[in-house]
């Protein structure tokens, strides 16, 4: 048996901040499990506290001006009142700022980060589907390059956690609706017809596929604890897309999308897109940075991203 070097966090019961949803619940027990795995801390010394985030009560739509905190000020307002001590977030549903005394301090290894088209008949490409049927998904950036790939298919607005959405494909509402990678392996799924994306074809969301660690800055245990659980290679790729976001707030409303991956030990490719809501007016940038270089390279594109938004697309916005 092979023993641990690594110090356990010194006795207290630490708490797990998450999102009510089933597929919140798993990662925040995909979380405790890495903990217990490091030998940081005893099972019965971790507690998972469930909270309803306000995106998972509104059933209506979302205006553009919501923003991902629906999904996550609950849970880190709770952190900041000191009620919880990690909050396990989707990185994908994180906003680029995050309150004061708080920050996303690791995450754990990146699982797959491509979208998947859901049907319930058996299909092996999305020119499968049958023409101007009806797609689900509440994503801009999915809807956007959807219609750039099938100008003919029509989206609604499909909001709900995932077993809501699979309900309703399941009930023939949609032909087909949209998921991440990630979530459908998170929960063993497999009850549909699943074809994924590659990511050059649909280009993920920051962060997608990772599950965020965010903290106290000033509670060095959980800090301490937290960068013994931290995948560098993944923290690296996550920051460097959440830098892309930063000039625009990093509001999931926008049709915007920022994927980084290493191709080697430091080669780092940086594919970033934004579009406008129906996908005829788009602009991809893609760059290769070093480990040393990666941030100021994605700020730059998040610059030029920007730039393009307020020429080109900002008029279709208010036309």
């Amino acid at each position: 048996m092979v023993m641990s070097n690594i110090t356990p966090i010194k006795k207290r019961i630490i708490r797990i901040g998450t999102r009510a949803t089933n597929l919140a619940t798993r990662q925040a027990e995909i979380l405790a499990g890495a903990i217990i795995n490091r030998n940081l801390a005893r099972k019965e010394d971790i507690e998972i506290i469930k909270i309803k985030s306000s995106g998972d009560i509104i059933t209506s739509s979302i205006g553009p001006y919501d923003g991902k905190s629906l999904f996550t000020k609950e849970i880190d307002q709770a952190l900041v009142d000191n009620k919880i001590d990690i909050a396990a977030h989707s990185v994908k549903d994180l906003e680029s700022y995050l309150l004061d005394g708080i920050d996303l301090l690791g995450v754990l290894k990146r699982m797959d980060p491509r979208d998947a088209l859901i049907t319930n008949e058996k299909i092996k490409s999305i020119d499968e589907l049958p023409q101007d049927c009806l797609i689900g998904t509440a994503s801009p950036r999915r809807s956007a390059i959807l219609r750039s790939i099938r100008n003919d298919v029509n989206i609604i607005e499909f909001r709900g956690n995932f077993e809501t959405r699979i309900r309703k494909l399941r009930d023939k509402e949609v032909d087909a609706t949209l998921l991440a990678m990630a979530g459908i392996q998170r929960l063993n799924f497999s009850d549909c017809n699943i074809l994924p994306f590659e990511t050059d074809v649909m280009i993920p969301a920051a962060g997608q596929g990772a599950i965020g660690m965010v903290a106290r800055t000033d509670d060095e245990d959980i800090v301490n604890m937290i960068q013994e659980l931290n995948h560098i290679e993944s923290y690296v790729c996550i920051c460097a897309e959440r830098k892309v976001l930063e000039s625009f707030g990093g509001s999931c409303f926008q049709p915007i999308a920022a994927f980084a991956n290493f191709d080697d030990d430091e080669k780092i490719t940086i594919n970033t897109m934004i579009s406008n809501d129906d996908g005829t007016l788009h602009y991809n940038v893609k760059e290769f940075a070093q480990r040393d270089t990666v941030m100021d390279i994605a700020g730059d594109i998040g610059r030029r991203l920007l730039e393009y938004y307020d020429k080109s697309l900002m008029r279709t916005v208010n036309s």
